[in-house]
């Protein structure tokens, strides 16, 4: 009972990881153009910077520098522990600052409080971490979406800065399978994207109206997906719109970021599901369940060992405790192990299979399932401190 009772509980997940993997493999991207017109479009880019000065100069130097046909460019640093020549610099380039103390340390207080430096004829605002860098065309395709397909808010396509160490790699991977399952799949069965927490654009209305005064967590994103889905306010995506963003290099770092996730999931799962069995008419309401149940399923690397451990143990149980319950558990954790597989290979992103760091990385993923049960298991240490990640490139 207890083999098929585990069974069920993971099954759901990995089925639900399948569905929409292989849904991903029908997305298309179609080639939306706007015809530019006599004077462009204002857009501000918002960066929250606290601290790491070397990295904000570039990342607003390459904004300052970015082309589009579409839009006016403005771009708002938000400094926080920024050193007073960075700042200089900054203006020097063309970047707007405005300095906050940040006692909260958080990016929603960061971001709440750059609404007041929006200019008032600006109807669109496009959120970057300290280490984005856009792609070109990022801005005329991202807008050009959201403007032709009628979003008020549409997500871009986040993927790798670097991938010079083993955890950089299987951190770059991870993201584009969620790309793969978490935007391209949901967008082809007709659901919103799910919003990383940078790279993307947004109506100025609509983060004032829905993330100003009520997004205060340290997991500003997801928080900012619940009120949203609960407004059955669609998300779009927008593959081509590409932001290079960098990606954790050590074992140290990749425990203190996965730690500091998992905690954020953890209590927005929490706080959610009180809310929306408190609210019986949200339960209806596909786009908000299916984000609370996003919270519930377990990282994909446990459940990965989970069904691992699970295949293997029931296949030693079966030749040494050979019956015919036996062999069904056997046949149960295999199919599962198979359904994990063909997630992979649909969600795998293709481009990596060439790189020479994959089995490298590879070999680490037993450590690393090691540090995120270790995480796990930590989290109520957690607690309200602040978790900074740096960033070293």
């Amino acid at each position: 009972m207890l083999n098929y009772g585990l069974l069920i509980v993971i099954s759901i997940p990995v089925l639900y990881f399948l569905f929409y993997a292989i849904a991903s493999l029908f997305f298309r991207q179609k080639n939306i153009r706007v015809i530019p017109g006599n004077s462009k479009r204002p857009v501000t880019i918002v960066f929250p910077a606290y601290q790491e000065d070397a990295v904000i100069l570039n990342s607003a130097g390459v904004a300052l520098n970015h082309h589009s046909e579409l839009a006016e460019i403005d771009v708002l640093v938000i400094a926080d522990g920024l050193q007073a020549s960075t700042i200089e610099q900054l203006r020097n380039q063309g970047a707007r600052v405005e300095e906050i103390i940040n006692k909260e340390r958080t990016k929603a207080a960061a971001l709440t409080f750059a609404m007041h430096y929006i200019p008032e004829h600006t109807q669109e605002m496009i959120i970057l971490d300290i280490d984005n860098v856009m792609a070109d065309g990022f801005v005329d395709y991202i807008l050009a979406t959201k403007l032709k397909k009628g979003f008020r808010i549409v997500q871009g396509h986040r993927t790798a800065k670097n991938q010079n160490t083993p955890y950089a790699v299987l951190d770059a991977i991870s993201e584009e399978i969620n790309n793969s399952i978490f935007r391209r799949g949901h967008r082809v069965v007709g659901l919103s994207s799910a919003l990383i927490g940078s790279a993307f654009i947004c109506d100025v209305a609509l983060f004032n109206e829905e993330f100003v005064g009520h997004v205060k967590s340290k997991g500003e994103d997801k928080e900012f997906e619940l009120r949203l889905l609960q407004q059955r306010i669609k998300i779009g995506y927008d593959d081509r719109a590409i932001v290079y963003d960098e990606k954790v290099q050590r074992s140290d770092a990749f425990y203190r970021q996965r730690k500091r996730w998992m905690a954020i999931q953890r209590d927005l799962q929490h706080a959610e599901s009180k809310k929306a069995l408190q609210n019986i008419h949200q339960l209806g309401n596909i786009e908000y369940m299916n984000k609370i149940y996003q919270l519930m399923i377990p990282p994909k690397i446990i459940t990965i060992g989970i069904i691992t451990m699970g295949a293997i143990a029931s296949q030693f149980l079966y030749v040494h405790f050979p019956s015919a319950a036996m062999r069904g558990v056997q046949l149960s954790w295999l199919g599962l192990f198979m359904a994990l597989l063909l997630t992979g290979i649909a969600a795998f992103p293709l481009p990596y299979l060439n790189k020479r760091m994959l089995l490298k990385a590879f070999i680490h993923l037993p450590n690393v399932l090691f540090l995120m049960i270790k995480a796990r298991l930590n989290l109520k240490k957690i607690g309200n401190d602040f978790m900074h990640t740096k960033h070293e490139i």
